[in-house]
């Protein structure tokens, strides 16, 4: 596979102190997959493993979150749904360092989180 062709995992991801590691390791392989810069793709991991275990505080025990991530040529996405209206938890995604860009949106009794970091080619 190149890094031109568009690859998606989907994890759902149960409330577990290990879950996050899961979570880790998917995002380690499509930035290294797609050659992101090891300073950039430490923040962006990062960034995305604190927003998980923030959304895992106040999810009840036998629901899980349902976590996407999509690899374009340019950028990484990563969506996580969960079950629930607005999350106050998810409010800092978009000044964290390591992220280009969150949308958030709650609907149909879900809220999801999408964020973007995008290759950066100097």
């Amino acid at each position: 596979m190149t890094a031109a062709e568009h690859c998606r995992v989907e994890l759902k991801v149960p409330k577990d102190d290990r879950a996050p590691g899961a979570l880790r390791g998917a995002l380690q392989h499509s930035a290294r997959h797609l050659g992101f810069p090891a300073g950039g793709e430490e923040k962006f991991i990062a960034a995305a493993d604190r927003l998980l275990r923030a959304a895992f505080s106040s999810l009840p025990e036998e629901q899980v979150i349902v976590v996407r991530i999509e690899e374009y040529p340019d950028r990484i996405e990563v969506e996580m749904t969960r079950p629930g209206g607005t999350t106050p938890e998810w409010d800092a995604a978009r000044s964290l360092p390591g992220i280009d860009r969150a949308d958030e949106d709650a609907s149909r009794g879900q809220t999801h989180l999408k964020l973007v970091k995008f290759l950066k080619t100097d």
